[in-house]
């Protein structure tokens, strides 16, 4: 009985120890990046003097907040992107495992696939490798006034939409958890292209980093006025320092900010730009794309 005992304590202990040996480490990550959705009537007219007048509110609510910084600079015109999101119509079973795929044409080209989980580990040992030319792999946090999210994420050369997800698993091996369901066919979601325009220049000393705004708005199929818009800031990570106490004190000061700018810059229900368009409906998904 004493021989078992010490067997199996023996046993246990070198199964602690092989577990010990594979465990992960820690992930750290490369940036963070808090935002929140507007009302995107604001922008309808004329979107340069929206974007000042939308700064200076911003600067008054830190006033009242008494954030210890400055904000700095003016939005100008930026980016200009085409984009487009891929899922399976009806059943939306990448949004529905944690993945995105979105593409991206004008003044980048590029495909990025994505996953993205509340726990900071599991997006970050989540394999997201892809097989494309000039591959830019990132650990984000994403940040909006309900939510907080790991975004582990691969952005590679574009070449062909896929059209199917074993299409994708042989763009981004990473996806090849997702083999169950190869045949699956994939469509833009909602059916529509959006046009991104980005507005930048704000910023912000924080510290040890610099808190970098953008102003985001989309345009849907073509049209004039935006159907949504987005303020947003990305601290990145320091590389010796990381992020220091007080930048992040001072990132949860904007943080709130953003979530509670007043003059009804605000929406009520503030999910983030994918969910939007996930939930839009348009004339070829008059019930949502993933119903």
């Amino acid at each position: 009985m004493m021989k078992r005992t010490l067997l199996s304590l023996l046993t246990a202990s070198l199964l602690l120890g092989a577990a010990t040996a594979q465990a992960n480490s820690p992930a750290y990550v490369d940036s963070k990046e808090y935002k929140a959705l507007l009302d995107p009537s604001r922008f309808a007219s004329n979107p340069s003097s929206a974007a000042a007048t939308l700064l200076h509110d911003l600067g008054t609510r830190l006033t009242a907040l008494k954030f210890d910084k400055t904000l700095t600079g003016n939005f100008s015109a930026g980016d200009r992107d085409t984009l487009t999101y891929i899922d399976t119509p009806h059943t939306c079973q990448l949004m529905a495992r944690g993945y995105s795929v979105r593409t991206r044409a004008g003044d980048h080209n590029d495909i990025q696939f994505k996953f993205r989980h509340p726990d900071e580990e599991l997006s970050y040992w989540t394999d997201v490798t892809g097989a494309g030319k000039n591959q830019k792999t990132k650990l984000e946090t994403d940040v909006t006034p309900g939510n907080l999210v790991l975004a582990h994420s691969t952005s590679q050369d574009a070449t062909t939409t896929p059209a199917t997800v074993a299409d994708l698993i042989k763009q981004f091996p990473g996806a090849s958890t997702l083999s169950d369901i190869s045949s699956a066919s994939l469509s833009k979601v909602a059916g529509v292209t959006v046009t991104q325009q980005e507005y930048d220049g704000p910023e912000s000393d924080i510290g040890q980093s610099v808190a970098e705004f953008t102003l985001t708005l989309w345009y849907v199929d073509g049209a004039t006025t935006p159907a949504l818009a987005e303020l947003s800031f990305r601290v990145e990570a320091d590389d010796d320092k990381y992020f220091t106490t007080p930048v992040l004190q001072r990132s949860q000061v904007l943080n709130q900010a953003l979530g509670s700018i007043g003059n009804g810059w605000n929406l009520a229900n503030d999910g983030g730009k994918t969910s939007w368009l996930y939930a839009y409906r348009s004339s070829s998904y008059p019930n949502g794309f993933c119903q």
